[in-house]
C-alpha cells in the first residue's frame, strides 16, 4: 500500500502453520457450529483469522491483550520484524518486540506471521545512505534475512517474504531493492528464507491487486515467473485495505486464478476506512465490506486465512496516514465490538456455498496461457491447448477462449457431469466461421460424446445433440435454434437436459428456442470445451461455461443471458454486480449518498459536481451495439453534467447527459476519436426537471446504424450515426472533460446491445 507521509506502516498478517493446515478441513461446507469469538468460527471452517499486534497495548494494554488472545488464532507484528525497527544500527539487533509477541502467541496457541522480510520502506539509515556496491547490498540482504528467519525459525510460521514489489500498472516498482540490485532480489529473498526455515510458508504480500487491476495482472505474470524458475513461494497475500463504499466483487475470482498456481491464498491486512465522524450508514456499509472479504475467502478453498491490519480503532494507522479517516477495525476505542465484527462472526458461523453454483464453471478470460480455471471451487480445471486462451472477450476489458476451427479447445482430466442424469450447459458464444461443425461443449462417451452443444452446418442453426447410445451407430436426438446465428454476435446458448421429465431443451439468449422427449446415457470421459470427441473445433470466442448437475429453469437461464456489461446499483457502494466484477473507484475517496427514487435512505449516489465513480476500465465495445442507462435526479444546471461516458484518447466515445445551450438531456456520439471531431447529438423533447428522478437510456443500433435516446422509457429521438472503438475508463458522474454531474445517480447499466423499446420501458418500470 503507498503511503502519504515516511511513517513506518504495516503491510500483512494471517495465515496458517503448515501442522494446522493439516488438522483443519478446507472450508466445510453448510453452516459452522455456534461460536461465540471469531477464533472458534473460523476454526470450524477451517481457517484462521488473525490480527496485526501493536507494540505498546501488546506490552502494556492487559485489555488489549486480553481481547487478542481470545479472538484471534493468528498474530502479525505491525512494525517489530521491520528492518528499521530490528537493525537501527548496522550490527546491532534489536529481538525485543518480536520475541514479546512470539512468547504471547506460545502462550495462547496462535500463529504468527512474519512481517516483512524484503521492502521499500522501514529500511535504516545506515542501509540506504550506506552507499554500498549491488555485491555488498546483496550479502547485506542475504544477512539479513538469514538473521531473522534463523531467529525464530519454528516459531513464525509465515513469512511475508516480499512486500509490495509492484507499482499500480503492473510493472516491478521502483525503489530501493530493484534500483540497486535488479528484478533478481525477488527470487534469491525467497530462496534464502527457503534455506533459513525449510518448513515456514513463504509468502509475496500486495496491494491493489484484490480485483482485476492491472497491478493484479502484473502479479500473476510475476508468479507465474517465479514459479517456473522454482522460486519456493508458497503464497500470495491481497492486504485489503478498502473503504467503506468498497464491493469487493472480484475478489474471490481473483484469489482463485491464484490457487490454480498451486499457491495458498489469504486476505492479510483488512480494514475498512470510513470519513470521520463515524456514523450507523457507514458502520452498515463497512460491516458490508468485512462480511464480503470473509465471503470471498470461505469461497475458495485454498484460502488459508483473514487477518485484519489493526482490531480496535484506539490502535490504527489510518488516521495517520489518512488524515480526517478512521474507525476502520473491528472494534472501537474502547473495544466494544462494532457491526463489522458481528458480521465477520455471522459470515463465518453462517455462510454456505449458494445451491446455484455449477458443478463446473470456466469464465475463460484467465491471465493464464495453458489453464481455463473452473470458478466452481470444484477444481475441474481445463488444460488448453492451440492457444485458445487470450482471445478477446465480450467487454475490452476482458479475455475469452479463442477458437481456431483447427486445434484450439480446453479439456478436463475426468468427467465433469452425470450424462444419465439432469444437467444444463450454457455458454456465451461467438461463431466467427459457419463452414463446418463447431462444437462449443461436449463430454466424451467411448465411441460418442454425450452431448454437442454446437453450431450445425446442414441447418445453418445452433443445435443441441444427444446420441441415443454410445455406439458408432446410434442415432441422434437433435434440437436446432429457431434463427440462423449471428456472425461475430455473442449469443448466449444452454442445453438442458431433465431426466425427470425425459425431455432436452435448447435455449438461444434465455428464450426456450426447441424441446423435444430424449433419453440419455452414462459417461465417463473428459468435459470439452471448443470441440467434441470426434472434432468439430469451434471458431470464434467462448465466454463463461458453466456445467450443472440439475435442469435449470427459464427463469434462472433468462437472467443468465442478460447482455450486462456492468451493473452499478450505487446504493451506499461502487461495486460493480455483474459478471465483470468492474468495481468503481470514487474520485475522490469521499463520496455521498442520498435517498433514491424509492425514498430509501442512502440508495443512491450523491454528487456535487466535483465527484465521481470511475470504473478502472472500459466496460463496452463502443464500435460495437450497446445501450446505456441511469436514473438521474439533476440537481444544477449550470453547465454540462455528464452522467456516464467511456473515454477515448481525446474524446469520450459517448456522452449521456444534460446539455446547457438546448436546456435537454443529450446523447451525443463523437465522430471521431479527435479533438477536432464533429458531434452527433440527440436532444431530448422533455424539459429536464431539477430534483425529479429521471430515466435515461442511451442506445447505438451498429446494426441499423441509428443512435437512440429513451426519457422514463419513451423513445424522444433517434438520427443515423457512426461509433468508434475506445478502450478507456468508464465513468459515472463525468467524462474525460471534466464535465461532472450535479445531483444524484442511480443504478447505472451498461448492456452489450441494443435493448429494445420494450426492454427500455421495462426498466423505467423498475
Amino acid at each position: 500500500m503507498s503511503f502519504r507521509f515516511a511513517v513506518v506502516r504495516s503491510a500483512l498478517l494471517g495465515l496458517v502453520v503448515t501442522a494446522i493446515f493439516g488438522t483443519l478441513a478446507p472450508h466445510p461446507p453448510g453452516a459452522a457450529a455456534a461460536a461465540t469469538t471469531l477464533r472458534d468460527a473460523a476454526t470450524s471452517r477451517g481457517v484462521l483469522i488473525g490480527s496485526a499486534v501493536a507494540t505498546g497495548p501488546l506490552r502494556d494494554d492487559a485489555a488489549y491483550q486480553a481481547k487478542l488472545g481470545a479472538e484471534f488464532s493468528t498474530v502479525t507484528p505491525e512494525d517489530d520484524m521491520k528492518w528499521a525497527r530490528v537493525e537501527p544500527v548496522r550490527g546491532q539487533y534489536d529481538f525485543s518486540g518480536g520475541d514479546r509477541l512470539a512468547d504471547f502467541a506460545a502462550a495462547h496457541g496462535q500463529t504468527i506471521r512474519g512481517h516483512t522480510l524484503v521492502w521499500h520502506h522501514s529500511l535504516p539509515a545506515w542501509l540506504t545512505s550506506g552507499g554500498f556496491t549491488a555485491d555488498q547490498l546483496r550479502a547485506i540482504l542475504k544477512a539479513h534475512i538469514e538473521a531473522m528467519v534463523t531467529r525464530y525459525r519454528g516459531r513464525v510460521a509465515i513469512w511475508d517474504v516480499v512486500n509490495e514489489p509492484l507499482a499500480e500498472d503492473g510493472t516491478l516498482r521502483p525503489g530501493f531493492w530493484l534500483d540497486n540490485l535488479g528484478p533478481g532480489y525477488l527470487a534469491d529473498s525467497f530462496r534464502w528464507a527457503r534455506v533459513a526455515d525449510p518448513t515456514a510458508k513463504l509468502y509475496l504480500n500486495e496491494y491493489g491487486a484484490e480485483g482485476g487491476t492491472a497491478k493484479a495482472r502484473g502479479l500473476f505474470a510475476l508468479v507465474t515467473s517465479l514459479k517456473a524458475q522454482g522460486v519456493p513461494l508458497d503464497g500470495i497475500g491481497f492486504q485489503t485495505h478498502k473503504l467503506d463504499t468498497t464491493r469487493l466483487s472480484g475478489l474471490a475470482d481473483t484469489m482463485r486464478r491464484f490457487a490454480v498456481l498451486d499457491l495458498d491464498v489469504a486476505v492479510t491486512e483488512l480494514d475498512v476506512r470510513m470519513p470521520l465522524p463515524a456514523n450507523a450508514d457507514r458502520l452498515t456499509r463497512q460491516a458490508d465490506v468485512y462480511g464480503w472479504a470473509v465471503s470471498a475467502c470461505l469461497a475458495v478453498p485454498r484460502c488459508r486465512s483473514i487477518t485484519t491490519w489493526g482490531f480496535t480503532d484506539a490502535h490504527s494507522w489510518v488516521p495517520d496516514n489518512y488524515p480526517g479517516w478512521g474507525a476502520a477495525a473491528l472494534f472501537d476505542e474502547g473495544l466494544s465490538a462494532k457491526a463489522a465484527y458481528y458480521r465477520v462472526l455471522t459470515t463465518l458461523t453462517g455462510w454456505q456455498r449458494p445451491a446455484t453454483d455449477p458443478i463446473g464453471w470456466w469464465r475463460l478470460d484467465d491471465w493464464s496461457g495453458t489453464l481455463a480455471y473452473d470458478a466452481s471451487g470444484s477444481a475441474r480445471h481445463a488444460r488448453a491447448g492451440g492457444g485458445a486462451l487470450g482471445g478477446a472477450g465480450r467487454s475490452p476489458a476482458n479475455a475469452a477462449f479463442r477458437g481456431d476451427g483447427v486445434s484450439a479447445e480446453a479439456s478436463t482430466a475426468s468427467a465433469v457431469l452425470a450424462t444419465q442424469g439432469s444437467y444444463t450447459v450454457s455458454a456465451w458464444v461467438s461463431l466467427s466461421d459457419r463452414s463446418g461443425y463447431r462444437v462449443v461443449a461436449s463430454q466424451d462417451g467411448a465411441v460418442r460424446s454425450a452431448f454437442y452443444l454446437e453450431y450445425h452446418p446442414a441447418f445453418d442453426r445452433w443445435a443441441f445433440i444427444v446420441p441415443t447410445a454410445d455406439s458408432a451407430v446410434s442415432g441422434w436426438q437433435t434440437l436446432t435454434s429457431q434463427a440462423v446465428p449471428a456472425a461475430g454476435e455473442w449469443t448466449h446458448l444452454a442445453a438442458v437436459f431433465d431426466a425427470v421429465t425425459g425431455r432436452m431443451l435448447l435455449y438461444v439468449n434465455g428464450r426456450l428456442e426447441a424441446s423435444a422427449s430424449a433419453v440419455s446415457w452414462a459417461s465417463s470421459g473428459a468435459f470439452h470445451i471448443g470441440r467434441s470427441i470426434s472434432g468439430g473445433w469451434f471458431a470464434g470466442g467462448i465466454s463463461d461455461v458453466r456445467a450443472y448437475d440439475r435442469a435449470l429453469g427459464a427463469a434462472e437461464l433468462a437472467a443468465m443471458a442478460d447482455p450486462l456489461a456492468g451493473l452499478w446499483p450505487l446504493g451506499g457502494h461502487s461495486g460493480d454486480e455483474s459478471w465483470f466484477a468492474g468495481d468503481g473507484d470514487p474520485r475522490p475517496e469521499l463520496i455521498g449518498w442520498t435517498g433514491d427514487r424509492a425514498g430509501r435512505a442512502g440508495g443512491a449516489l450523491a454528487l456535487g459536481g466535483t465527484e465521481s465513480v470511475d470504473v478502472p476500465r472500459p466496460a463496452l465495445y463502443t464500435n460495437s451495439s450497446y445501450t446505456v442507462s441511469a436514473w438521474v435526479k439533476l440537481g444544477s444546471t449550470a453547465g454540462y453534467r455528464v452522467i456516464a461516458s467511456q473515454d477515448g484518447a481525446a474524446r469520450g466515445a459517448f456522452y449521456l447527459e444534460y446539455h446547457p445551450d438546448y436546456r435537454r438531456w443529450a446523447f451525443i456520439i463523437p465522430t471521431a476519436d479527435a479533438r477536432d471531431t464533429g458531434w452527433q447529438t440527440l436532444l431530448s423533447t422533455t424539459a429536464p426537471v431539477a430534483g425529479v428522478w429521471t430515466h435515461l437510456a442511451a442506445v447505438f443500433d451498429k446494426a441499423a446504424g441509428r443512435m437512440l435516446l429513451y426519457v422514463n422509457g419513451r423513445l424522444e429521438a433517434s438520427a443515423a450515426a457512426i461509433s468508434w472503438a475506445s478502450a478507456g475508463i468508464f465513468h459515472i458522474g463525468r467524462s474525460m472533460d471534466g464535465a461532472f454531474f450535479a445531483g444524484a445517480i442511480d443504478e447505472v447499466r451498461a448492456q452489450a446491445k441494443a435493448l429494445s423499446a420494450g426492454e427500455i420501458a421495462n426498466l423505467a418500470r423498475r
